[in-house]
């Protein structure tokens, strides 16, 4: 084999060893070598990627009710790989993976720092949330029907009056007696919508 052709597979396998992974498709993570996708068991999303870093249950809902799925087992497991990484987010229902999505990038957990009334976002998860404003005051929660957002108005849908079933709480924070009071309302573990309250108060 002469040198010119030795230096050119050199090349070839240096080049097949710096490329990277091809990254995970949608509706599926990669943790180190190892593939995790949507329908695969809880239990391997735990041997795969280890244990998520926060996890939130949605209980069941009392009473019977109606609509298919309505007592699903239902969790939202976050798996924050820092600040380079985007949150990876997956739904668990009935002990299986239900789907992976993101949700920004992740942070380093620190405890929960100065938050203020423009540090509560629409649309940011209940773990991010948590992470930099802490723990409520008080908290309420129950399921509620509101109306399918997923549909356009004016679309068929719209006459049949579409509702879905979320699991909607309503956290309070007292940002001292110069504030009033902020009513976070969450459904299906994102902010839905910052409400005020009376005047806060000092501790």
């Amino acid at each position: 084999m002469s040198p010119r052709v030795k230096a050119l597979l050199a090349l070839l396998l240096l080049g097949a060893w710096l490329t990277p992974a091809p990254a995970a498709a949608s509706g599926s993570m990669r943790c180190g070598s190892r593939l995790l996708s949507e329908g695969m068991l809880a239990a391997e999303a735990v041997a795969i990627c280890g244990e998520p870093d926060f996890v939130d249950v949605w209980p069941s809902p009392r009473g019977h009710g109606y609509g298919y799925g309505l007592h699903d087992s239902i969790e939202e497991w976050i798996y924050n790989r820092g600040s380079s990484q985007l949150l990876r987010v997956l739904q668990i229902r009935n002990g299986r993976i239900h789907s992976i999505g993101t949700e920004g990038y992740g942070f380093a957990e620190q405890g929960a720092g100065s938050c203020g009334q423009t540090d509560i976002l629409r649309g940011m998860t209940k773990y991010r949330l948590l992470a930099r404003c802490g723990e409520p005051l008080a908290r309420v929660a129950d399921h509620v029907f509101v109306p399918d957002r997923r549909h356009r108005r004016g679309s068929l849908h719209d006459s049949y009056n579409a509702v879905i079933r979320v699991y909607r709480e309503e956290w309070t924070y007292n940002f001292g007696s110069n504030q009033l009071l902020r009513i976070v309302v969450l459904e299906n573990g994102r902010v839905e919508d910052v409400r005020v309250g009376r005047r806060g108060f000092d501790p």
